[in-house]
């Protein structure tokens, strides 16, 4: 399958600020790396930033479609198996998306935007739950299910052993004994 304008621009950009720095990388060095022009860049992205971002929508899509699927009978259980979805996604993606995460580790302006996709993608999820359940419930199902996933998250970037879909099903267990603590 040929790959896209932006596709390319997100391996170059992930392959040449791994090497030099975020800082050190322009826009100039990730479009020649990409085998295009810095004014396709400019069509496809504001700023090198952007390259981290852009699948931001696609993400929460993916986990909202996941949630209207789900034959859960709690707001909890519904929101998880859309991170076992996700999980199971990362999984198959696991060098890029760890590269990006360290990129983002990296450079505060862009770890503060990571913080503001995640808050919106949040309030997607609330938001959908609210058709079916109270502001109370939905909240908190998507504010422990997130906490639960992002520990399972933290153990993946940094242990390549284990795969993200166990060990979410781990701080799942690990969770459920807290609960009954």
């Amino acid at each position: 399958m040929k790959k896209t304008s932006q596709e390319k621009l997100y391996e170059a950009a992930l392959e040449l600020i791994t090497a030099q720095g975020y800082e050190n990388t322009t826009v100039l060095q990730i479009a020649t790396k990409a085998g295009l022009t810095e004014r396709t860049f400019f069509r496809k992205f504001k700023n090198k930033a952007d390259i981290f971002f852009a699948g931001g929508e696609q993400y929460s899509q993916m986990l909202l479609t996941k949630m209207k699927e789900s034959k859960a009978n709690n707001p909890l259980a519904t929101v998880l198996e859309s991170y076992f979805y996700a999980a199971d996604f990362f999984d198959e993606h696991r060098e890029r998306t760890v590269k990006r995460q360290k990129i983002i580790a990296s450079h505060p302006d862009l770890e503060e935007r990571e913080l503001l996709k995640q808050s919106k993608i949040e309030e997607l999820l609330v938001e959908y739950l609210l058709t079916a359940y109270g502001e109370r419930s939905a909240r908190l199902a998507v504010r422990l299910a997130r906490a639960v996933y992002s520990v399972a998250w933290e153990e993946w970037l940094e242990n390549d052993a284990d795969s993200l879909h166990h060990l979410l099903e781990k701080a799942i267990a690990d969770f459920n004994e807290l609960k009954n603590y």
